[in-house]
C-alpha cells in the first residue's frame, strides 16, 4: 500500500462536508445576500453555545440589520 501524501489526506471529504447542491445553495445564499439560518446554527454548535434565535426572528434581525452598516453609494 503507497503512503498516504498531505494532498491526499485533505483531498477527501471532512467529516462535516455538505452534499454539493446544500453548498451551491449556501454560496448563492452569500452571493445574493439573503439570510442562512442553517449556517447560523452550525456557528453556534461550533462554538459552543445554544441557538438563541428561532428562525423566524433570526430572518427579521437579518433584513433588520442589512443595510445599517456604511455604504459607499
Amino acid at each position: 500500500m503507497r503512503p498516504e501524501t498531505k494532498r491526499d489526506a485533505r483531498s477527501g471529504m471532512r467529516d462535516g462536508a455538505l452534499p454539493f447542491p446544500t453548498h451551491v445553495a449556501r454560496v448563492l445564499r452569500r452571493i445574493i445576500g439573503a439570510p442562512d439560518y442553517q449556517a447560523y446554527l452550525e456557528h453556534c454548535r461550533s462554538a459552543g453555545h445554544a441557538p438563541t434565535l428561532g428562525e423566524r426572528e433570526y430572518v427579521a434581525r437579518f433584513f433588520e440589520a442589512k443595510g445599517k452598516g456604511t455604504r459607499c453609494c
